[in-house]
């Protein structure tokens, strides 16, 4: 598998990772005030967040490549029609 598609593998599991990492440990505001929403975190906590989401992502995609390296996962069949 070449960098290219190993860092382009990496981005799109970071992105879905992070809408599944951002919902994690949320407490909603309770202030009753104008110019406050009330779904709003109070604290959203961002960087151990997307710091989760980066072990997380860097975890799965590493399973990936094994699992393409291994030759489990043929990209060639799906994506060419042809074996490799």
């Amino acid at each position: 598998m070449s960098l290219v598609t190993v860092v382009f593998i990496y981005l799109l599991v970071w992105w879905i990772m992070l809408f599944t990492v951002l919902p994690l440990g949320v407490q909603r505001n309770t202030d009753d005030g104008k110019g406050h929403d009330a779904g709003a975190p109070v604290n959203p906590d961002l960087k151990k967040k997307l710091l989760i989401n980066t072990v997380l992502s860097a975890v799965i995609m590493l399973i990936v490549y094994i699992l393409v390296e291994m030759d489990i996962i043929r990209w060639g069949e799906w994506f060419r029609g042809t074996p490799q």
